[in-house]
């Protein structure tokens, strides 16, 4: 039996033509994102390697062996140089390879005499002050030696069981054969080969290996935590842009609301068409041309340099005031003026009855916000000239600024900053298109 349905002529063409479109658009909003998570996670080399490369190389873990005999009559401290200095200085000489971590295992006629580990987030944090150039020299770790203890950047452990050896430690390091051939393009063949000319190393190089971490691939988003000490103390920065956010939506919520009622509910018609007139034209006022008389008021305020500055003037907008009287219209009259009757003020009214009806215009105005709010960078940049009332996208915009911090760890905070803007969109999707139709907006 044949359906009954009868489509109308160029239905199927149009339908297949919007999901071709949709699908393109989607792809060509995806791969930027998909672009800056996979540079996220890369080292320094790969990500301008030609031609792209998508897929992350795995972070190495390279294993060096030293024999410390000829220096076992020297002290601990001696020794952690020692290795100290065969990780950073061989790291800095190779820091765009793809090693995720450094070890150094000291040796004393066959057995272990202490380990010394640095994950390459902590290489990231303290190549700055440790490293900012390639001279290597005795005399610079010394300097250098009291910031990795202080910091924690390597990490040293002691065993027990070591022989307190001299004359036959330093036989066997005399003695050590030279370490097996590695390829050349390897991390572990380059630090050998480097290693082995290297005039600062007394202890003798007995071999270098490398394996794969896969968990390395996230140093990336560790190091954010640790760079405080070069001047971005990113969760700091975050947590100012949470702030500013929180209370601007609240705000929103607040004024917003309450205006969005009075235009709707307490105002007659002659009224409340031209206040909403009045919102509607400030729609149509650029930022731009409000910055300099903006500045001013929150100057003669004495709110320049805090989060006050950057939060007032999100307290109300036109277009939410506009969007909230739009929705609040919706609502029926009949059930409002029962609650008069029953003796309920209209702050009561709007409290108990109006708020819960009206859940999801509250949704579309607080994500809005929350993307407007979160990526402004004009405003917080003029009204927060201090570094401790910057908000994220600020700090961002001076990270691009430092030398110290390589592209891979800036993609790593820009991955960070959209994911709260992607969470927001997951879990209000439904709000926010019953929403958008029930205030007859059309995006």
């Amino acid at each position: 039996m044949k359906s009954g349905r009868i489509s109308e002529k160029g239905t199927v063409s149009l339908k297949l033509t919007a999901y071709v479109l949709t699908v393109l658009f989607i792809t060509a909003s995806l791969i930027p994102m998909a672009w800056m998570i996979s540079s996220s996670m890369k080292d320094s080399k790969s990500i301008y390697a030609l031609p792209p490369k998508w897929i992350p190389k795995k972070p190495q873990i390279v294993m060096i062996t030293l024999d410390v005999g000829a220096l076992a009559q020297q002290d601990q401290e001696t020794l952690e140089m020692e290795a100290a200095k065969a990780i950073w200085f061989t790291w800095k000489k190779y820091q765009n390879e793809s090693i995720g971590e450094m070890r150094v295992i000291g040796m004393i006629n066959g057995k272990r005499l202490f380990e010394a580990v640095t994950p390459s987030y902590m290489f990231s944090a303290g190549r700055a002050q440790i490293v900012p150039a390639q001279v290597f020299t005795d005399a610079i770790m010394k300097v250098k030696y009291p910031i990795i203890k202080e910091n924690g950047y390597t990490t040293f452990q002691w065993f027990s069981d070591a022989p307190p050896s001299v004359s036959e430690g330093a036989e066997a390091a005399r003695q050590v054969p030279v370490p097996a051939s590695l390829d050349v393009n390897s991390p572990a063949g380059q630090v050998q080969a480097f290693l082995q000319d290297a005039k600062f190393m007394k202890a003798a190089v007995l071999s270098v290996d490398e394996k794969g971490n896969w968990l390395r691939l996230f140093d990336n988003y560790t190091v954010l935590l640790l760079l405080g000490k070069l001047g971005f103390n990113f969760p700091h920065y975050m947590l100012n842009s949470v702030v500013v956010v929180v209370a601007s939506i609240m705000f929103q919520f607040l004024v917003g609301g309450l205006a969005g009622y009075a235009i709707s509910r307490l105002m007659s018609g002659k009224w409340a068409a031209l206040w909403t007139l009045f919102f509607v034209a400030t729609i149509m006022i650029p930022e731009i041309a409000i910055l300099v008389p903006l500045y001013l008021t929150m100057e003669k305020l004495n709110l320049i340099d805090t989060l006050w500055a950057i939060i007032l003037p999100h307290s109300a907008w036109g277009i939410v005031i506009f969007l909230f009287k739009g929705f609040f219209d919706q609502l029926p009259g009949e059930l409002l003026q029962a609650a008069r009757i029953d003796g309920s003020s209209e702050i009561g009214i709007y409290a108990r009855l109006v708020i819960p009806l009206s859940l999801p215009i509250f949704t579309v105005v607080g994500v809005m916000t929350f993307i407007a709010v979160w990526n402004e960078f004009l405003w917080p940049l003029v009204a927060a000239r201090k570094e401790a009332v910057w908000t994220l996208t600020v700090a961002l915009n001076r990270f691009q600024g430092l030398q110290t911090i390589s592209t891979n760890v800036l993609m790593s905070s820009l991955t960070i900053a959209t994911v709260p803007m992607l969470l927001v969109f997951l879990f209000c999707q439904r709000l926010i298109e019953r929403g958008v139709t029930w205030t007859g907006v059309k995006g």
